[in-house]
Parts: C-alpha cells; sequence; structure tokens
C-alpha cells in the first residue's frame, strides 16, 4: 500500500528559531488536495497563490494558441507558422479584449474562440472571488510571549503565558483555553495520550484592550505538577507541551478570530516573572509595550507582571 508522508512545521512554536515549534507528521495524507481546489487556493501563501494563477494561465491560454496554431488561416491577420501571435491573440481573445487586428474566420476558429471566451470570463470570476475571500480573511494579530514562566514564590507555583492585543483598539469577548496532553500506561503496556484543559484563573475576557496574562495554578492535582519541584534539566526530559488557544471577537470586523501557541519544556523560563510592559500614567490613560510582551526577569514575591 502506498502512503504519502508528509512533515509540516506549523507556527505553533515561539518563534522561527525556537526549539518550542511542534513537528507535526501526517503519514497517508496530502499536503495538497487537488480534490478540495478551494481551501488549497485559501491556505497556499500569496506567492504560491499568484504563481499557481500564473501557471493556469499560461497553460490555458497555450492550450488554445496551439488550437489557432494547427490550423491555418482560422484566424485573420495572424502572420503563418507563428507560435508567439497565436499565444498573443489567445491572451487578447481569453481577455476579451479583442483589439481588431486579428480575427477568427470559419466555424472552426469561431468554435474554439467561444469556448476560449466562455473560460476567461469563468477564470476572471474564480480568480476575482478566491483574491477578495483571501483578502478579507480576517488576521487575528494576538501576540504571544516567547516564553511561559513559572512563578514559585509565596507558597504558590504558577504557569503564566502573557498574550498581548496587537490591534489598536480593544478586542471583545476573548477565551483561553490551555491544554496539555498527557500520556498514562494501561496494565497491559499500552500507552494512552490524550489531551486535557489546565484549570484557569481567568477563562473570559469580555473587554481586551492590552495584555491579559493566562495563569494556570499549579497543584498536585494539576498535569503539570513536575513543576512544584522540579529544575530545569528535570523539566527538559519530561518533555512537556501545552498549547494555548485564544479566540476573541473583532468588532471593526465584525468577525471571530483565532490563534494558538504551541510550547514546550525548553519554551519554559522557571522562577521567572514577565517583566511590566503596561504604564499607567494617569487614571484614565495607560500604555502597553508590545515590544516587551516577552521580557522576563527573575521571580520575586511582589506578584505577576501584567
Amino acid at each position: 500500500m502506498h502512503k504519502t508522508k508528509i512533515r509540516t512545521v506549523q507556527n505553533l512554536g515561539s518563534n522561527a528559531q525556537s526549539n518550542g515549534a511542534f513537528k507535526l507528521e501526517k503519514i497517508g495524507v496530502s499536503e495538497f488536495d487537488i480534490r478540495d481546489p478551494y481551501h488549497l487556493a485559501l491556505t497556499i501563501s500569496w506567492p504560491q497563490f499568484f504563481g499557481g494563477v500564473t501557471a493556469v494561465y499560461l497553460f490555458i491560454n497555450l492550450v488554445f494558441a496551439l488550437l489557432y496554431f494547427a490550423v491555418p488561416g482560422s484566424v485573420n491577420n495572424l502572420p503563418s507558422g507563428s507560435l508567439a501571435d497565436a499565444f498573443f491573440f489567445s491572451i487578447e481573445t481569453l481577455a476579451t479584449v479583442g483589439y481588431g487586428n486579428m480575427a477568427p474566420v470559419g466555424l472552426y476558429a469561431h468554435v474554439v474562440s467561444t469556448v476560449e471566451i466562455f473560460i476567461g470570463m469563468l477564470l476572471t470570476a474564480t480568480m476575482t472571488g478566491l483574491v477578495f475571500v483571501r483578502f478579507s480573511k480576517p488576521q487575528a494579530k494576538i501576540l504571544f510571549a516567547e516564553k511561559a514562566v513559572v512563578t514559585r514564590s509565596g507558597g504558590r507555583t504558577r504557569l503564566m503565558i502573557r498574550i498581548g492585543n496587537g490591534r489598536m483598539y480593544a478586542l471583545t469577548d476573548a477565551e483561553a483555553r490551555l491544554t496539555t496532553v498527557v500520556s498514562e500506561t494501561e496494565p497491559n503496556g499500552q500507552v494512552i495520550r490524550y489531551v486535557v484543559d489546565l484549570k484557569l484563573q481567568l477563562t473570559n475576557m469580555a473587554f481586551f484592550p492590552l495584555t491579559w496574562l493566562v495563569i494556570h495554578e499549579v497543584t498536585q492535582d494539576s498535569p503539570l505538577q513536575l513543576l512544584l519541584t522540579a529544575n530545569k534539566q528535570e523539566l527538559l526530559a519530561s518533555q512537556m507541551r501545552f498549547m494555548l488557544s485564544v479566540t476573541a471577537r473583532d468588532p471593526s470586523l465584525s468577525a471571530q478570530i483565532y490563534s494558538a501557541q504551541a510550547y514546550t519544556a525548553a519554551d519554559v523560563a522557571l522562577d521567572h516573572r514577565y517583566a511590566d510592559a503596561v504604564t499607567g500614567l494617569s487614571t484614565h490613560h495607560a500604555v502597553a509595550d508590545m515590544r516587551k510582551i516577552s521580557d522576563t526577569e527573575p521571580d520575586s514575591a511582589d506578584g505577576p507582571a501584567h
């Protein structure tokens, strides 16, 4: 049985250079499925999209140019033996331009040009719709700290991840969900892996203007109880991983947005806290420096930064 092996690295790690980026591999599925062209057209990058559109456009014109070229005299004023002129006539026909110096002659050429014009209208409508949908897709603009931090002061152990609103205006109805992968070994030796939710101090924020410190308090009942006593070496050996997903509503777009970030043990700063990123200038004025969203400092007993 033939299997297609695909290795993809999604944007779930801290950054492009981080060891915490998850490598997701799937066997038996294809990254690009030509049976689902709409999804393919919306998920590929802009260079790939324009490259694909250009390739399709040139291929269609080449096919029709060969049809015109195959029957000499089918196009008025088309130089004999000139495939280049037939190609440019095909471009003009596909675009329904019709400059007038060349025109189809006879039933064969009129049938071919009619089919080409019909395909050209469909191609224009399809490409216009795809470009519009790609431009209209809302971007989350949620900023994630590169490192999760663990504070172990004041008799409490807390895992914290700071996120920021990358828009200049407030998001609404924001919801955070922190999950981790737990492995258990059955008596028969079978390993079962499943995803569990980590309890957060605050899961919803009706008004999300600046930053949000997502906090999971680590207890003996927590799947991350290793953080209570672990040092850096023990943490790295644990292969711990968790993912923070955030949904919110963008009021200016009237659309729901979604973003996620994954962290591994290498992305956890033990006994650190986030440096202050928000400065209160006055009672009615606060400034958030999003360049400091990932800044950390050694933990102290003063409480977490916001």
